[in-house]
């Protein structure tokens, strides 16, 4: 794989030295101005060259530096952490750039994958576009740190608090890597100014669906291992932009919440954790049998596409037959370390955990493509008093897919959300939130999966002084707060984003919290055998992405 620095990066354009990078201006303009390196900016101003001498890397980084809200940021983009000499090698951390240039203006490529337009569940307008990025899986373990420009003038002794973002995409896509619009962390870092509490965003990209699982032999779950290469690079490095690495928050939504959960329990050096739609509790760890009765009929797929083994094959091949098994989702292989998961404390400092309203809308299709009897045939093995809850008795005249719809939101996230706060709030500092805020471009598909990313990252224009606009900026000045070390919110109650842009505490134990999130049924969760195997057989093999 190419070096992280190449000394001779500006050689033909440097006659002595880089101490007067603005005098290059005018040669770069030309390349920052393309679709490639910037291909999409919320900048009024052209976007312009900054540097960074780095003494812990030895070396000098090329980013780029631009405004988001009258606010200076600055951005280094596809900065190699880890090198991985093979498929499905464990990555090795980048130490140093041998005292040569890295030109981190250009976002890095991601995993292979078989391509999913997040627009379309976020309900994105067709004019917000983001370019199909490169592809590459032995150069896929790069990241982006977006901080506020001062930060960078290191110096004066202080170090600002560090969010590192894992996104999600179902363990098998990019769903808003560090180039998307959808997950671009720089509003978030402009707030973290304006409110006197500046912060750091690191976001890694790492390897996804089989080239994270991994083969039946060797390393496994090394979407994992390249998040924790991502961190310990952090901890290692992050002092040079002017982060504390004593002080790091990880974050995640969906499958990057399962990753984050699992985080919390492998020894991860982070001080605190936000999980957003996504828990262990949605994707626990599956055990040998599930994970050979997958990596068989792939390994034959394969095989016969190009006569040669996972390890082997093109990279194409790959995807190819993920494809033809309709794989749309992954999970972590169990390891002695994650065995146990469900009996211990999330070893962080302080938590965040919370949900959205319409969270199952990635089972909609699959399920709506199924006749009521199925559906009916499927959930008969509730508890009475959960059947009548969900409205799932073929004698109560609702949609059988839409009652199960309703079942498998409370199962897989806001009883997750409900039990992981109650374990941890007695011990540490703990904040619950729900978010019931609709889509802004399509309110009638509800506050949906995802949705979340809209408000918090605010990468699509949303109206000033909107009821979205509004959540958008609470969400924002929360996670801030919570990032700084601060009590976002009373860690007694649950807040609620929404609905008609209003944000307010709820009492978990009032009816309005009970009426939104089926309260009443919380312990009923815990404490029926029926309940995993039913919600077992209603999502298996209908997750996907494209809802």
């Amino acid at each position: 794989m190419p070096p992280l620095y190449n000394p001779h990066l500006l050689s033909n354009l440097l006659s002595k030295s880089l101490s007067n990078l603005s005098n290059l201006l005018p040669t770069f303009y030309p390349l920052l101005t393309t679709s490639h390196l910037f291909p999409r900016m919320f900048s009024t101003t052209p976007p312009t060259n900054t540097s960074l001498h780095h003494p812990s890397l030895d070396g000098t980084l090329l980013g780029v530096r631009y405004e988001r809200e009258g606010v200076a940021v600055t951005q280094f983009r596809g900065v190699q952490y880890a090198a991985i000499a093979k498929r499905f090698a464990r990555a090795r951390m980048v130490e140093d750039g041998k005292g040569g240039v890295a030109d981190c203006r250009g976002f890095g490529p991601v995993c292979p994958q078989n391509h999913v337009d997040i627009r379309r569940l976020l309900r994105i307008p067709d004019e917000y576009e983001d370019e199909i990025e490169k592809e590459d899986e032995l150069n896929c373990a790069n990241l982006v740190v977006t901080l506020p420009t001062e930060a960078s003038k290191v110096g004066d002794g202080t170090k600002l608090p560090v969010v590192i973002w894992i996104h999600g995409g179902s363990q098998v896509v990019s769903f808003g890597s560090p180039a998307s619009r959808c997950c671009d962390p720089s509003l978030l870092v402009a707030t973290s100014v304006k409110l006197g509490k500046p912060m750091i965003v690191v976001s890694p990209n790492y390897r996804l669906n089989i080239f994270a699982f991994g083969a039946r032999t060797g390393e496994k779950n090394l979407a994992l291992e390249d998040q924790r290469c991502a961190i310990d690079w952090v901890v290692e490095h992050i002092g040079g932009f002017g982060g504390d690495k004593s002080n790091i928050t990880l974050a995640g939504s969906s499958a990057g919440g399962v990753y984050v959960h699992a985080h919390t329990f492998l020894a991860a050096p982070i001080k605190r954790a936000i999980l957003m739609s996504g828990s262990l509790y949605l994707s626990p760890p599956q055990p040998t049998e599930r994970n050979e009765a997958f990596l068989a009929p792939l390994e034959k797929l394969v095989h016969e596409d190009s006569g040669t083994s996972l390890e082997e094959a093109p990279a194409e091949s790959l995807l190819k037959g993920l494809k033809s098994l309709n794989v749309n989702s992954m999970w972590l292989r169990e390891t002695p370390e994650l065995k146990d998961w469900r009996d211990r404390m999330e070893d962080v400092e302080a938590l965040m955990v919370g949900d959205v309203e319409y969270e199952s809308i990635l089972w909609h299709n699959g399920l709506a493509a199924l006749p009521h009897a199925d559906v009916h045939s499927l959930t008969s093995g509730l508890h009475p008093s959960l059947t009548e809850e969900y409205a799932l008795h073929p004698s109560s005249g609702s949609p059988p897919h839409l009652s199960a719809l309703s079942l498998i939101s409370t199962y897989l996230f806001h009883h997750p959300t409900y039990r992981i706060a109650a374990r941890s709030r007695p011990k540490k500092p703990t904040y619950q939130y729900l978010i019931d805020e609709p889509n802004p471009f399509s309110p009638t598909s509800r506050a949906h999966h995802g949705v979340d990313l809209i408000y918090l990252f605010g990468g699509y224009d949303l109206r000033e002084g909107s009821e979205a606009e509004n959540v958008g900026k609470a969400m924002r000045a929360a996670w801030v707060k919570f990032v700084s070390g601060e009590e976002p919110w009373d860690r007694e109650g649950c807040m609620a984003f929404g609905p008609g842009g209003k944000c307010a505490m709820l009492d978990l134990k009032g009816e309005e919290w009970k009426e939104r999130r089926k309260g009443r049924v919380m312990e009923l969760m815990g404490e029926h055998e029926g309940v995993p195997g039913v919600v077992g057989g209603l999502v298996r093999g209908r997750i996907s992405l494209d809802n």
